[in-house]
């Protein structure tokens, strides 16, 4: 996939998580760049969700092992969907209900 593919595919998705996880996951995976896929696909996909006014996902040091094995079968497969649930699971649904609340509050759309 291209990066230009990858835009296109960006812009079909309504979720905002949806979008930032898939960001991370077609960098690692397609190797944009010569080194640091990876971590700039994290940092993108975290960029996104704080622009919007999301929290980021952060992952535990105590999950390494199970993002590793995930990310292995993920390169294998393309099959986005386990990472991107255990992405999620990594986030503080209290945090996303707040910020939910927060942008409904204020109008914005939540």
């Amino acid at each position: 996939m291209r990066y230009t593919d990858m835009l296109n595919r960006l812009g079909q998705m309504d979720d905002i998580y949806d979008q930032a996880i898939f960001i991370f996951l077609d960098m690692a995976r397609q190797q944009y760049f010569y080194e640091v896929n990876r971590r700039m696909g994290r940092f993108l996909m975290n960029g996104l969700l704080l622009s919007h006014g999301y929290p980021a996902i952060n992952l535990p040091t105590k999950r390494q092992l199970e993002f590793n094995q995930l990310m292995l079968a993920y390169y294998d497969s393309g099959d986005g969907q386990p990472m991107n649930g255990f992405m999620r699971s990594c986030l503080d649904e209290r945090l996303i209900q707040i910020m939910r609340e927060h942008h409904t509050d204020n109008g914005a759309p939540g």
